[in-house]
């Protein structure tokens, strides 16, 4: 449990194996239920899309992030090292926008660290982000290969 008292359903976990896998998700919104606050579960699973690049399913979730509510994102991205070869990583992000209330702020902060243990596989540092445009592509890609990956250009 959170310390917000909060708890990550059946269901949430059902659908991150699905994605962890790969076969079913191209990611998953996952936030605190309203107005009782006592499970976190997910909001949209976004169906897989055949042959969609990495950038583009980002592109995508960055689409449907709302101004006003919080929420956490699980998305796999694959890229290529300079080295050569491809490497893959399921990131977690942290949702927060500066326009959203701030008890969801405060609930949001609470549960990020439970959620995350519950979720295994994540990447080890989680993206936290207040604005769209702190996730863009070429810099998470970036951070999270450590400056290895290279980023096909646009």
């Amino acid at each position: 449990m959170s310390l917000s008292g909060a708890t990550v359903t059946n269901e949430t976990l059902q659908d991150f194996q699905q994605l962890k896998m790969g076969n079913k998700y191209d990611f998953q919104f996952i936030a605190i239920t309203k107005p009782d606050y006592k499970y976190i579960q997910t909001v949209l699973a976004e169906p897989k899309t055949p042959n969609l690049s990495s950038r583009d399913r980002w592109e995508k979730m960055r689409k449907l992030l709302k101004e006003d509510e919080p929420l956490f994102v699980v998305i796999p991205v694959q890229y290529e090292i300079q080295e050569g070869g491809k490497r893959g990583k399921l990131l977690f992000v942290s949702w927060v926008p500066e326009q959203c209330n701030l008890k969801d702020r405060m609930l949001s902060a609470s549960c990020k660290v439970y959620l995350k243990q519950k979720l295994e596989g994540v990447n080890e540092e989680p993206i936290h982000a207040t604005d769209v445009s702190e996730l863009d592509y070429a810099e998470i890609l970036a951070n999270v290969s450590k400056g290895r990956a290279l980023v096909p250009e646009l």
